[in-house]
C-alpha cells in the first residue's frame, strides 16, 4: 500500500513533467517564430512531429520550412534537421538526390527509390551519395557548380532536385547526449531558430532554382541571392 505521505511528492513529480512537456512541446511550435520576418505572407503550421513549420514568398518565389527530427540510430546522437523547400518549377527533366554522410537512417529523402547511382563529380565533399532517376546525368552536369558551392558548407546533409522544385536539408543540432545514453530519447538544445540561421539557405536555395531557370537576371540586382544572404 502506498505511504500517504508518498501521495503529493508523486503528485507534484507528475505535475513536473507535466509542465516540462507542455513546455516542449510549445517550444517545438514556435520553433520558426523568428523567421517570419523573413518572409512574405508568411504561415505558420505545425507537422505531425510537434515542430512548427513555415511558409511564404523569399524573393517572389514560394518556400517552405520544416524541422525534421531524425530517428534514433545505433551508436549516434540523434540529429535535427531544417529542411528550405522552394515550389517553383525548375525547367528540367528528372531528378537528382545528392546525399552525404548516409547511416540509412534518411527517411525523408528519396535517395533509395531513386534507380540510378552516378558518379561523384570532381572537387564534391567525400562521404557523398548521388542518386537519381535514368537519365539525369546532363541535369547532375549543368547543377554541379551551384551544389558545390552549397555542399562547402559541412552541415549541409541533403540537394534535391526536381522538375517540381528543390530542397536543402542542413543539421540544425545534434541531440542532447546525455538524454540520448540514459533515456534514448530526442531532446535538442535547440529552442528557436533566428533568422540569421535560415537567411543563407533561402537564399541558396532560390539560387539554385534560378541558376536552373535563368530567371535570376529578372528580379534585378537588388535581389540576388548574395545580397539575401548577407
Amino acid at each position: 500500500m502506498i505511504d500517504l505521505l508518498v501521495l503529493p511528492i508523486l503528485g507534484a513529480a507528475g505535475y513536473a513533467l507535466y509542465r516540462r512537456s507542455r513546455t516542449a512541446s510549445a517550444e517545438r511550435a514556435g520553433m520558426l517564430q523568428p523567421c517570419e520576418t523573413l518572409l512574405a505572407e508568411p504561415i505558420h503550421g505545425r507537422d505531425p512531429t510537434g515542430f512548427g513549420s513555415l511558409a511564404g514568398r523569399f524573393l517572389d518565389m514560394p518556400v517552405e520550412v520544416r524541422v525534421i527530427p531524425e530517428a534514433l540510430a545505433f551508436r549516434r546522437l540523434p540529429q535535427l534537421w531544417v529542411s528550405v523547400s522552394v515550389h517553383h518549377a525548375t525547367g528540367v527533366r528528372g531528378t537528382i538526390d545528392v546525399l552525404r554522410r548516409v547511416v540509412g537512417v534518411e527517411f525523408y529523402a528519396p535517395a533509395d527509390n531513386l534507380p540510378a547511382r552516378y558518379d561523384v563529380p570532381e572537387g564534391w565533399p567525400g562521404e557523398t551519395l548521388v542518386r537519381g532517376s535514368p537519365g539525369a546525368e546532363p541535369l547532375l552536369v549543368r547543377a554541379s557548380g551551384a551544389i558545390a558551392s552549397i555542399l562547402t558548407e559541412p552541415r549541409v546533409k541533403e540537394v534535391l532536385l526536381t522538375p517540381r522544385g528543390i530542397r536543402i536539408v542542413s543539421q540544425l543540432c545534434q541531440g542532447d547526449r546525455g538524454a540520448y545514453l540514459l533515456l534514448r530519447e530526442n531532446r535538442f538544445p535547440v529552442t528557436q531558430i533566428g533568422p540569421e540561421q535560415l537567411r543563407p539557405l533561402l537564399a541558396q536555395a532560390t539560387g539554385l532554382v534560378w541558376s536552373l531557370t535563368g530567371e535570376g537576371t529578372a528580379h534585378g540586382s537588388e535581389q540576388t541571392p548574395a545580397r539575401a544572404a548577407a
